[in-house]
Order: structure tokens, then C-alpha cells, then sequence
């Protein structure tokens, strides 16, 4: 689900896209290959796609939890756990994002503006050491449950 929300943003931005790998064994769990992009707003739209679209397709599945539960909610659960702890982009998406901000400075100073959200990207990823992405699980199932 992470890549693929990072090749539905390369379409929905109009950046070519060369190859996509969704899931491999191995160090490298997946990938998408894409062209530089033209400018800040579309890398931002990649990097930040993953958070995006695992977060809502997360709480849609936790918002389809309702009793009498049945092995189709438990599914529900499970899914919504996996698509879940994959919403925090990878350091890479916060690398690519940064060499970007820093290729297309000179050409729109108010790239600056941007700089912060990779900061975010960073940090996130530091707290995913710390199992963040658990914690963000759980905030995302307590705020379906209880407000979808």
C-alpha cells in the first residue's frame, strides 16, 4: 500500500513513472522509479502520499468494525493494523524530498516553506525507532471507532 500510494501520486502529479516493485522479499521491501519532479508541490504530493492514503484506507477499515464481529472484522483489523504502521513515509521519501528542496531553491525561494515538512518526514522516522507508528495505529483506530 506505501508504494502504491507513492505511484498514485506520481500519476496524480504527472511524473513519469519507469518501474514499481509493491512488495519483494529482502532488504528492500518495494520501490517506485520515477522522474525527478518538475517542482516542490509534486514531491511533496510523493513523499507525503503514503501518510495520506494509508491513513484514510486505515481508518476506513477501522471504521467498518461494528459488533456482532466475524472473521470479515477481524480482516478488517488486520489491514487496517498493516496499511496503518506503513503510513509514515520512509527516510528515503524524506531524503528524496530534501534533495529536491534543495535542487529547486534557486529557482522558488518559497521552497523554504517546505524545509519543515521535511524536518517532519526526519523526525517521524526517528520515532519509528521508538515504535511510533504503533502509537499512530492506535490513534487512527481510537478516532475511527469513535468519530467515522
Amino acid at each position: 500500500m506505501h508504494e502504491l500510494s507513492h505511484y498514485l501520486f506520481c500519476l496524480l502529479a504527472r511524473v513519469r513513472v519507469y518501474k514499481v516493485k509493491l512488495f519483494q522479499f529482502g532488504q528492500l521491501a518495494g520501490y517506485v522509479e520515477h522522474d525527478e519532479p518538475e517542482n516542490f508541490n509534486q514531491a511533496f504530493l510523493i513523499s507525503f502520499g503514503p501518510l495520506i492514503i494509508n491513513t484514510a484506507a486505515a481508518m476506513i477499515l477501522f471504521s467498518q468494525l461494528r459488533p456482532p464481529y466475524h472473521y470479515l472484522q477481524l480482516l478488517y483489523l488486520w489491514l487496517g493494523i498493516v496499511i496503518g504502521l506503513h503510513a509514515i513515509p520512509s527516510s528515503g521519501d524524506a531524503r528524496a524530498l530534501f534533495d529536491t528542496a534543495n535542487n529547486k531553491i534557486k529557482k522558488n525561494p518559497f521552497v523554504i516553506f517546505g524545509y519543515p515538512f521535511v524536518l517532519i518526514l526526519y523526525i517521524l522516522n526517528i520515532f519509528k525507532r521508538l515504535h511510533i507508528d504503533i502509537v499512530y495505529v492506535g490513534v487512527l483506530f481510537y478516532l475511527a471507532r469513535f468519530y467515522l
